[in-house]
């Protein structure tokens, strides 16, 4: 079946895409700021199948639960938390993002994605769960964008 579903998809295009099948947990992590990010509380994607399909993320009302905070042993917590702002650092993100993880069943940790543009339900909800109301949420996020922008007018344009 593997090879018939390659030789499938180069019927669509010439490059593919082949990913590793993990199986575990999806976890997720708002991250805010600029120089000194925070990560919000943790929070889960439970589909009901057990697969988070395109359907389901996008076009099944019921595709998914959210589980917001998810429950998990602290030393992982703060595992998942401090990579997911060592993952925000590394990639030089500013203001927001979201980091999705994949908690495996042996407790190993994999940084998913980072979405530098996060669903506003998820990032709202993590955010919410953690202490702040949206209404706060987006005046943190303003206040990051015109600290970058204070930042970035110190920087020389031209050269001579």
């Amino acid at each position: 079946e593997f090879n018939a579903a390659i030789n499938s998809a180069f019927v669509y295009d010439d490059k593919i895409i082949l990913e590793e099948m993990i199986k575990g947990r999806e976890i997720e992590c708002g991250v805010i700021g600029n120089d000194e990010p925070l990560a919000s509380v943790l929070g889960e994607v439970v589909p009901p199948n057990g697969f988070y399909s395109y359907e389901a993320k996008y076009t099944d009302q019921g595709g998914a639960a959210y589980n917001i905070p998810v429950i998990l042993p602290k030393k992982t917590e703060t595992k998942i938390r401090d990579l997911a702002i060592k993952t925000y650092k590394t990639l030089f993100c500013e203001g927001m993002t979201r980091v999705d993880f994949f908690l495996k069943e042996n407790g190993e940790v994999l940084v998913n994605e980072v979405n530098t543009i996060p669903g506003p339900v998820m990032f709202r909800k993590l955010w919410e769960a953690t202490g702040v109301k949206y209404p706060d949420l987006l005046d943190l996020l303003v206040l990051y964008a015109l600290e970058r922008f204070e930042n970035e007018q110190k920087l020389k344009t031209s050269f001579k």
